[in-house]
């Protein structure tokens, strides 16, 4: 399982996934409907990018977030580091 902590390494991650599909930018830029330069700027790590947008470039090329951090025990959950804060349970 891969960790992804930066724009840059979520960014690699969908250009890895878009060229094990033979994609380009512009394939995947029409098929999620957003503009070539937003696929550009997506991959190249930009922080700014809109998380709607990355997530449905990303559900495209197969790419799947999940939180791994709900399976471990509470007491090792990052948050387990910030006693202070509100615990709001898994979600789920």
């Amino acid at each position: 399982m891969e960790f992804i902590d930066s724009p840059q390494r979520f960014g690699a991650l969908v250009r890895g996934h878009r060229h094990a599909l033979g994609m380009t930018q512009r394939d995947l830029a029409l098929a999620v409907n957003v503009g070539e330069r937003f696929i550009v700027d997506l991959e190249g790590g930009k922080p700014t990018c809109q998380l709607g947008k990355a997530l449905a470039v990303a559900r495209a090329v197969g790419v799947r977030l999940t939180d791994a951090a709900a399976a471990l025990p509470a007491d090792a959950r990052p948050g387990a580091a910030y006693p202070d804060l509100p615990d709001f349970g898994s979600g789920a």
